[in-house]
């Protein structure tokens, strides 16, 4: 394993997240780890000093809403960190771009094929909850709104849902043309 400096890991940082606007905490932070092979406390020292130095913005969502992959917390490069990486990119490896790059394109459709299944859940009055599931089901958009008794079964409906990768609606219209 290689070892990164706080300043390198923070350009890596800011080039990934300059590229994949949104991406969430835990898919940036494995994607470091498992690839660009920065430890954990080299990533999480030069994370937190991003935050604190505004160079990059965060922002947080309801953890079974239409968040992004892997949490609820989601990053975009400041102005401030536009204007450092843009000074350092001059410097940095053509390799290191190259490959930085690769892994930028694979988080960004990552992502995408994220945001094809999404659910949300939100209480309704009564005590109940409603859950919203959605699938672009290959290009079929399918919808379903379901009331629940409690928050718990809310949240592993959503669980349950974004696991399922929106195969669930491709077998609901098997079930009804078998039946038909």
């Amino acid at each position: 394993m290689a070892d990164f400096t706080i300043a390198e890991a923070k350009i890596r940082i800011l080039y990934l997240v300059s590229r994949v606007p949104g991406i969430s905490y835990h898919l940036l932070m494995n994607r470091c780890l498992d690839q660009l092979y920065a430890d954990f406390f080299t990533f999480s020292r030069a994370y937190e000093e991003l935050i604190a130095g505004n160079l990059m913005d965060r922002s947080f969502e309801d953890a079974d809403s239409n968040a992004a992959v892997g949490g609820t917390e989601t990053l975009t490069i400041s102005a401030g960190g536009k204007a450092l990486l843009d000074d350092a990119m001059p410097a940095i490896n053509s390799t290191v771009i190259a490959n930085l790059e690769s892994s930028a394109k694979e988080l960004a459709e990552e992502m995408r094929l994220a945001a094809l299944v999404t659910s949300s859940k939100t209480p309704v009055p009564g005590g109940l909850w409603k859950v919203s599931l959605f699938s672009d089901n290959k290009g079929m958009p399918f919808r379903c709104e379901l009331t629940v008794n409690s928050e718990d079964e809310a949240s592993e409906l959503c669980r349950a849902w974004k696991a399922s990768h929106g195969t669930i609606p491709a077998k609901l219209s098997d079930l009804i043309r078998k039946k038909s």
